[in-house]
């Protein structure tokens, strides 16, 4: 197969290959020092920023397509940030469906674009208590490769 029709193959499973969504807490409860409970709400991110987010990740993504099983495999990436949108530590992964083989390769390649594609500048600052921890959540159900 030409080296061109690769490439176009591969951006067009990885447009919509995966569904990222993102899971922030819908109010934050932050302990104060008497031990009694906030309930303020936590800021709301727009859509626009967690397009943003979603194509930083899908743009960096890259898997090779000879996985016949992918489109069994979903993934939940716990990841923290830091206030300049750095990844901090490894994400916490939990993977189910496909083959061994399959969910390491799929697996790797996801974490490789989430850090790849910090740090996440297009999070406002102001907003970082929406932020600090999101779950991606991919779905590779629809994989055309």
């Amino acid at each position: 197969m030409p080296r061109s029709l690769c490439h176009l193959l591969k951006a067009i499973g990885i447009l919509t290959m995966f569904t990222v969504t993102f899971a922030f807490p819908l109010s934050v409860h932050a302990e104060t020092k008497s031990g009694e409970k906030s309930d303020r709400k936590a800021p709301i991110l727009t859509v626009a920023v967690i397009n943003a987010m979603r194509n930083a990740i899908e743009n960096r993504f890259v898997l090779p397509g000879d996985l016949k099983d992918a489109g069994n495999v979903r993934l939940s990436f716990h990841v923290r940030l830091d206030m300049d949108g750095r990844v901090i530590g490894t994400p916490d992964t939990e993977v189910s469906g496909g083959s061994e083989r399959t969910r390491k390769i799929i697996t790797d390649a996801a974490l490789r674009a989430i850090t790849r594609a910090a740090p996440y500048t297009m999070l406002p600052k102001d907003k970082y208590d929406a932020w600090k921890e999101v779950i991606l959540n991919f779905d590779a159900s629809q994989l055309n490769l």
